[in-house]
């Protein structure tokens, strides 16, 4: 009988010493509540966090979104603010910069072909429209990687075994079908992907008939498919499928999957000598070494040279343990933590070595051209042909001396604390000055302090700066609170400065 998951109250979990010896796995240690038993999952690790979505827990496909902070060593479950991903299972999840992009899966009932992304910094899930060409059908056990601004989908099951092979530009927001040459792989679901420098590896899969173990790249300049020439003793892991492969340095490592039977064993495959390793966990003195027990349909993801599994399905049960193999030792040296942003604040308007003043509502700033260059307003200022680039007194307009000196300090250090009372005022002066994080940190910040008073005024600003997330967030607001929200006076002066805004929202009520 499968076990129940963990209590609905927030627990302390210690099932081992998180920070292990090289080739030694041990359970994580960990404080909140973390997902409960799945598999058919999907999990990536973006900034210092490993978010995981959807999955089978045994009874339905789910659409809870966790998220452990490596940092925290902690699990939080991610509330839904907004619409979101349906509950789903055998769906590709990628990142690109600091946004988590799920593509297609198995709802239950039929296969799904939507997209979706998630904004790691504002919290919010969208639905991605693309403006050119056609995504793949609708399909589960697909696999997919993220390279050069680009998503890229291969394989999966649409009713057919597929072999196919999609590209999604984010800059371009079109998909295409990759024109690829060479050996293409055989037709399969349940494969691995993973990317290594200019190439897309696969391995192994299932074809409806058996299991496979054939290893494939593709090489993202020549758009050619090629097998993997390998060399040494070292045979390469058994025909599989649901395993999971990740990259770490110059090596690929393979973990688990299903041959008829669970497994859980480890291979790592490196590409400078082009062969298989079978990586054996070491055991501490006089014991057997701790590893985590056959399973597949789990996820595996790198994390400051480890891997980190979690969940999936031993044959008999769902799982949620969560486990950690380091593969590299941590030299123990008593390190001075950085001067280097402390450093940087202290030449903030200092008149020493400067080589620039502003002048912001007639106040002298002092400055230093090198990192005012951080903002693209400035590069263009003192490399172009503007008179300015040989002036050493620059007046500044449109911008109070107290804000100025906010978005030099996050120039010079690339951090700052946005007050409430300045976020609205450095936003317009970030979309001014074109410095594009600052301007979404501001977002974030604005974002938390709507209400009924301020929400039209906070949407004119978005729209008037462009900030699209900003943007939705007010318009939702107003569309939840509209019978609040429009006695207030600065809905009274929206309708009087931008008329076309509030036909906007009377439309979408």
């Amino acid at each position: 009988m499968e076990r129940t998951g963990p209590p609905d109250a927030e627990m302390d979990v210690d099932d081992g010493e998180c920070k292990s010896a090289i080739n030694q796995w041990s359970l994580v240690k960990y404080t909140g509540l973390p997902p409960r038993q799945r598999s058919l999952h999907a999990g990536i690790v973006v900034g210092d966090c490993l978010y995981v979505f959807g999955g089978y827990d045994g009874s339905n496909r789910v659409n809870d979104f966790y998220k452990f902070s490596f940092k925290a060593s902690k699990w939080s479950q991610i509330p839904v603010t907004s619409a979101c991903p349906s509950a789903r299972d055998r769906h590709v999840v990628v990142s690109h910069g600091d946004r988590i992009y799920i593509f297609a899966g198995y709802d239950g009932n039929n296969r799904v072909n939507d997209f979706w992304q998630y904004d790691t910094e504002h919290e919010v899930w969208s639905i991605v429209e693309a403006a050119l060409g056609n995504p793949p059908t609708p399909r589960h056990s697909h696999s997919g990687v993220e390279y050069d601004g680009s998503m890229y989908i291969f394989a999966g099951y649409d009713g057919n075994y597929r072999s196919d092979f999609h590209r999604y530009s984010f800059a371009q927001r079109k998909w295409t079908i990759v024109t690829v040459k060479g050996a293409v792989p055989k037709a399969r679901y349940r494969t691995s992907a993973a990317a290594y420098k200019n190439r897309m590896l696969v391995v192994g899969g299932h074809d409806g008939a058996k299991h496979l173990n054939d290893f494939y790249q593709f090489n993202f300049d020549s758009l050619e498919w090629s097998l993997v020439e390998t060399a040494g003793q070292v045979p390469p892991p058994s025909p599989r499928d649901s395993h999971s492969a990740v990259i770490c340095g110059d090596s690929m490592y393979l973990f688990g999957g299903s041959t008829g039977s669970a497994r859980n064993d480890l291979f790592s495959f490196n590409f400078e000598a082009d062969q298989w390793h079978e990586v054996r966990p070491a055991a501490s003195s006089g014991q057997k070494a701790n590893v985590p027990c056959p399973r597949f349909c789990h996820t595996c993801d790198m994390y400051s040279n480890s891997l980190f599994i979690f969940g999936g399905y031993d044959g008999q049960q769902r799982l949620n343990d969560f486990w950690q193999l380091k593969l590299a030792t941590e030299v123990n040296i008593d390190i001075p933590s950085s001067s280097l942003v402390s450093d940087l604040r202290g030449f903030l308007n200092e008149q020493k070595l400067s080589d620039v003043t502003f002048l912001v509502e007639g106040k002298p700033v002092y400055a230093h051209k090198l990192l005012c260059m951080r903002c693209s307003y400035f590069r263009a200022m003192f490399e172009g042909q503007m008179r300015e680039a040989q002036q050493k007194t620059i007046t500044i307009n449109n911008v109070s001396h107290r804000v100025f000196l906010v978005l030099l300090e996050y120039l010079y250090t690339d951090e700052v604390e946005v007050g409430m009372d300045i976020a609205m005022d450095l936003f317009v002066a970030a979309d001014q000055f074109g410095v594009e994080r600052l301007k979404r940190l501001c977002e974030k910040k604005i974002l938390v302090s709507i209400n009924v008073d301020s929400a039209a005024t906070i949407l004119q600003a978005a729209n008037m700066h462009i900030a699209h997330g900003l943007r939705q967030s007010c318009m939702d607001f107003i569309l939840r609170n509209f019978d609040a929200v429009s006695k207030t006076p600065a809905f009274e002066e929206m309708g009087r400065s931008n008329v076309e805004l509030v036909f906007e929202v009377l439309k979408r009520r």
